[in-house]
């Protein structure tokens, strides 16, 4: 999933379900700050293993 679909997918789910970011952040294991910049920031880049991350999260395999 490219930047731009994760963040899509990310935001709904938090839209659905009404997990903060703060939730999602600890689930993660990054700072919600460091997320939060990702989420509202295009030009903010993750690492792979993060992008991994948040995929499992957001399919349900964490």
């Amino acid at each position: 999933m490219n930047d731009k679909k994760l963040r899509g997918a990310l935001q709904r789910l938090q839209l659905k379900y009404g997990k903060s970011t703060t939730f999602v952040a600890y689930n993660i294991g990054i700072s919600r700050k460091h997320l939060s910049k990702w989420l509202n920031n295009e030009s903010c880049v993750v690492s792979d293993s993060l992008k991994t991350k948040l995929n499992k999260y957001i399919k349900g395999e964490m």
